[in-house]
């Protein structure tokens, strides 16, 4: 009797070839009605909408998943939100900052010379632990450094688009208006948000908006970036984009100037010499990271430029330029001098001041560049008090001569007198483990009289 088992049937070739062609042209009209119906095609009905939710079901369940580790050790809710501490760092004579009565911070805690201070509120944006809860939030200061009311910063669903958790995301986009109302976005958002003194939705405008908020002059707009790298001016009463910019607009608009094109890589085609073409991008080949318009006020102070044109970082260009948003026209431009930069400002002494982050080096600082001359120099070395952001940051120069600097990946932010010392320093410390800050997006400081005083300060302590 024979036991051994049957001999193995061998698949064709053919078959094998056959099945492997059927899965890639399923894989091509899968990705295709997933990308159409993103878009807001119709061509694919109800079938691209149920690929759409296929697609997106490995993440949900992934942040199901996680949300439930969460529950169990409490560490991955703030993965995002934290940095490691300088091992250096030392926070001697620091103490925690007080707040009224039903505000429950844990972890801020600051060293400051009270009577050095620029007078006025300050305004902390960023990922704090409020009444034992992380999230994004910012903390109003008042001008004796209590905090004396908060906004819970959420992005709040628009239609059929989700946005992401919380705790998978970082505040990077703030304005906070007279009235008490907050206009914000985040690295990762789905939209535009505003928000009034209690925190409910006045409006929602969808979009990948991300890097900033600014308020225009007139406070009735702010400037941000919205899809694939537009700058956009936005209503604040409403939401609506009242004008953008594209990246392919400015360069069309600037067809003399290649500064924007320096990470596209075109083919050398040896055998041909081939006309018309495009050249691929490299990885994140811009990243814009703050638009500023140039206030009537000090517009006199730089000729080349007028009021309402703007200037902008482009971070992996090492770039800051100034272009006017009606006509696409770049009227100036500065590659070089500063390193994966943040954050430039005009100045009332004509210069354009950038937070220079010198990533992968060994310290960051302050520097004001000289449009018409190019020349720069140093307003704050940060190896004076160990300042280095890798990443992000914002800086402030306020009207008695202070600068307020904010060192996210630090979790730090600061305030230097006219002579370079340090006047202020809040930290935000993970409350029970010594490695670990949680990031500050930026600290603002706001005039004694620039909040209405009136109809406001829904949650605010007197």
């Amino acid at each position: 009797m024979n036991d051994s088992p049957p001999p193995g049937r061998s698949v064709p070739i053919w078959f094998f070839l056959f099945c492997c062609l059927g899965w890639s042209l399923a894989t091509v009209v899968f990705g295709w009605a997933v990308w159409s119906t993103m878009v807001g095609s119709e061509k694919t009905g109800q079938a691209g909408r149920i690929a759409l939710e296929i697609a997106r079901f490995p993440p949900k369940a992934k942040a199901a998943v996680l949300e439930v580790v969460s529950l169990i050790d409490g560490d991955y809710e703030d993965e995002q939100l934290r940095v490691r501490r300088d091992a250096d760092a030392d926070y001697t004579g620091f103490t925690p900052v007080a707040a009224a009565a039903g505000i429950d911070v844990q972890g801020l805690s600051m060293r400051a010379d009270l009577g050095a201070l620029t007078r006025g509120w300050r305004v902390l944006i960023g990922a704090f632990r409020v009444d034992g809860r992380i999230q994004n939030a910012a903390l109003l200061l008042s001008p004796d450094l209590k905090i004396v009311k908060t906004w819970s910063l959420v992005e709040r669903p628009l239609g059929d688009v989700e946005p992401r958790p919380a705790y998978r995301k970082f505040v990077h986009g703030f304005e906070l208006l007279p009235d008490g109302s907050a206009v914000f976005t985040f690295d990762g958002s789905v939209s535009l948000q505003r928000v009034d003194a209690c925190g409910d939705l006045l409006w929602g405008t969808p979009g990948d908006f991300h890097h900033a908020v600014t308020l225009s002059e007139s406070g009735q707009t702010v400037w941000t970036f919205s899809q694939d790298d537009a700058i956009a001016e936005v209503s604040v009463a409403d939401g609506r984009i009242l004008q953008a910019l594209s990246l392919e607009e400015m360069i069309a608009a600037n067809p003399t100037i290649d500064v924007l094109e320096l990470r596209r890589v075109h083919d050398n085609d040896l055998n041909g010499n081939s006309r018309d073409t495009t050249g691929k991008w490299l990885g994140e080949p811009i990243h814009f990271n703050d638009v500023d318009p140039l206030p009537s006020a000090i517009a006199d102070r730089f000729d080349q430029f007028a009021a309402g044109d703007v200037v902008i970082s482009s971070r992996s260009l090492n770039l800051v330029f100034v272009v006017d948003p009606a006509s696409g026209e770049i009227k100036w431009w500065r590659v070089g001098a500063t390193q994966r930069q943040h954050d430039p400002d005009w100045l009332a002494t004509g210069e354009i001041s950038v937070l220079n982050n010198r990533m992968s080096r060994d310290y960051s600082e302050i520097v004001a560049i000289d449009p018409s001359t190019f020349r720069s120099r140093v307003l704050f070395d940060g190896r004076k008090n160990g300042f280095y952001t890798r990443i992000r940051g914002k800086h402030q120069m306020l009207p008695d001569g202070d600068m307020i600097v904010t060192s996210p990946q630090q979790g730090r932010a600061f305030e230097i007198g006219p002579t370079g010392e340090t006047v202020l320093e809040i930290v935000n410390q993970r409350p029970g483990d010594a490695p670990f800050n949680y990031v500050i997006s930026e600290m603002r400081w706001l005039a004694p009289d620039y909040l209405e005083p009136a109809g406001w300060r829904c949650g605010l302590a007197e």
